[in-house]
């Protein structure tokens, strides 16, 4: 009897049952034009429809990633206007990840039956997943999910923790690859330099799984003191940690991905003693350059790393001699239980805006860091990142205490890039562009490969009303992060709006994978001038589908351009794409 690993999406529609006896036929043909839905969507996840009864549906995917950006999109799509006139059905989801039956091209098995359990705890219109799919999804899905504890399941004989999906995570620097299967896209046509390595998340081979966070520390650690050498293109952190756990080989990224070199690795920590080996690989031919295998205690890790970096700087670009330079602007921790907490912080905080409890762990171990050494520069700029990650949640003003955070940062630590990205945001927050433009080009200076940083450079460029110099930042940072975000895509269309090329920038955005609400709200602007009814009603349509309560006015509260009259232009552009659109559909 054949098995696999699958996730399975099981959806209800809610008071079906009383439907049918007021109006059978009716909701005969509601019902169909669901699965319609319900196919396409699935369809563009890689999942498929494999059990339907009545106003049951069964789904299939390969990736519990793809399983829950589908069914977030499906009742993003079920709340819509137009849907809700053409369908007007609402739908509980359950997401489960589980070893299935294969009978045909049907599953059966208890996971398909779990599935159906969690649904029916759903909420209508909800979301609910179980704690197996959101340890998978938590780190790439994008989204925010919110713990509703554990369930003691129908004829399921332990309780399920289960988890609601709250909407999108919006921007975060500490963000993962959006890879929904295990097939890699063919973006090296990006990459242009030999020069160029990525480095795969170091495996955890100690059997506590908790140790992940140190594994997980390790690796940033090197992404972070590679990305120092401008001659060395060092592919992001976002990409790296997006290809966790997806099986491909050295070979298979230098086709994909474009790059000429390949770190990989393993870490087992116990008490102070820490043994981590390393290999580098050609990334074109496959060849193992060379193997390091270390046995250290946890002071000379700070010495294991800085070896390390020093040998592939050697191999990749052949000039050791710049690994002085950097080693002698990195700032090391006075008490290395500081840098564990740091590790631990960083660990819940590149996933803090998943869920409260994290976010509030991330603030923890900062705290925590903090006590031991008061004067870690690194770590006050990671706890302001983290104090406005749980206000996204609690609703706070935070402001002092982030503009405190990351001015004592500096002071502390002024080789610090992540200090100088802070200080620039905040800047740019009060529009003083003179600080803000210093603190970024400071933090580029000192880590010239940070995607994240070079973006929003970019960024700092389309408020200035200078589109051509921000879209050579975005050209940069797609060669550093094959997998860009969309919240760092969406300024590359920004740009092109800025000067004032809409179809480029309607253009753009349609080539996104993922729509953010930014994005949208830039096209709809840009499709006032394309005089094209049709694009024009598109726009508004997905601005809504995204922010049913969408304004203008507050949206441009948050748009810092120099120059006012681009702001009030965007203002009045979208008040009457929404005002001509709403006009011509009800005529």
């Amino acid at each position: 009897m054949l098995r696999r690993l699958s996730t399975i999406m099981a959806a209800d529609v809610v008071g079906y049952s009383t439907r049918m006896r007021e109006d059978e036929i009716d909701t005969i043909n509601r019902v169909t034009l669901l699965s319609e839905l319900i196919g396409t969507i699935a369809s563009g996840h890689n999942g498929r429809i494999f059990n339907r009864a009545g106003d049951g549906f069964l789904l299939e995917f390969s990736s519990p990633v793809a399983a829950v950006r589908c069914a977030y999109d499906l009742q993003l799509q079920l709340g819509a206007p137009v849907t809700q006139r053409e369908i007007g059905l609402v739908l509980r989801v359950g997401v489960h990840l589980a070893d299935v039956v294969v009978d045909g091209d049907d599953l059966l098995g208890d996971g398909v039956n779990v599935a159906s359990r969690i649904e029916s705890e759903a909420e209508p219109g909800m979301v609910l997943v179980s704690n197996a799919v959101f340890d998978h999804a938590k780190r790439s899905a994008q989204l925010k999910f919110e713990n509703q504890g554990d369930r003691q399941l129908k004829n399921i004989a332990e309780p399920v923790t289960v988890y609601s999906v709250e909407g999108e995570l919006g921007t975060h620097s500490c963000g993962t690859a959006l890879i929904e299967d295990n097939s890699l896209p063919d973006v090296a046509g990006l990459q242009k330099s030999t020069n160029s390595i990525v480095v795969i998340p170091f495996k955890n081979m100690s059997n506590d799984l908790e140790q992940e966070y140190f594994s997980d520390g390790l690796t940033e650690d090197i992404i972070t003191e590679l990305s120092r050498f401008p001659n060395i293109l060092t592919i992001s952190r976002n990409t790296s940690f997006g290809l966790k756990g997806v099986g491909v080989d050295a070979r298979e990224l230098g086709e994909k991905l474009g790059v000429g070199f390949c770190l990989e690795g393993g870490v087992r920590k116990l008490g102070n003693r820490v043994r981590i080996n390393a290999y580098l690989t050609d990334a074109g031919s496959g060849d193992q350059l060379w193997t390091e295998r270390v046995d250290c205690n946890l002071e000379d890790l700070f010495d294991f790393q800085d070896d390390l970096v020093a040998k592939i700087v050697a191999s990749v670009a052949g000039k050791i001699e710049q690994q002085l330079q950097a080693t002698a602007q990195r700032k090391r921790p006075g008490d290395l239980e500081a840098y564990e907490c740091l590790l631990r912080g960083l660990y819940h905080h590149r996933i803090g805006g998943v869920t409260k409890e994290n976010a509030e762990q991330a603030l923890h171990w900062f705290d925590e860091a903090l006590k031991r050494d008061p004067e870690y520069g690194r770590v006050h700029a990671w706890r302001a990142c983290a104090v406005a990650t749980v206000a996204e949640w609690t609703g706070e003003d935070v402001w002092d205490d982030l503009v405190e955070a990351g001015n004592f940062a500096i002071e502390l630590d002024e080789t610090d890039a992540e200090s100088h990205r802070i200080a620039g945001s905040l800047a740019l927050y009060v529009r003083d562009f003179e600080q803000a433009t210093f603190h970024f080009n400071r933090a580029i200076e000192l880590n010239p490969n940070h995607a994240f940083i070079v973006g929003r450079m970019g960024e700092i460029h389309n408020f200035l009303g200078d589109g051509e110099t921000a879209l050579e930042y975005q050209k940069r940072a797609k060669m550093l992060d094959p997998f860009l975000p969309e919240y760092c895509r969406e300024l590359e269309a920004i740009a092109y709006y800025v000067m004032q090329d809409h179809e480029a920038c309607y253009r753009t955005v349609d080539e996104f994978t993922r729509l953010t609400r930014r994005a949208a709200a830039y096209r709809t602007a840009a499709a006032t001038h394309l005089n094209n009814h049709d694009k024009l009603e598109r726009a508004v349509r997905d601005l809504l589908l995204l922010d049913p309560n969408f304004k203008p006015s507050q949206f441009i509260q948050t748009e810092y351009f120099k120059d006012r009259e681009i702001a009030k232009r965007l203002k009045t552009e979208l008040k009457d794409a929404i005002t001509t659109t709403a006009l011509r559909l009800a005529g």
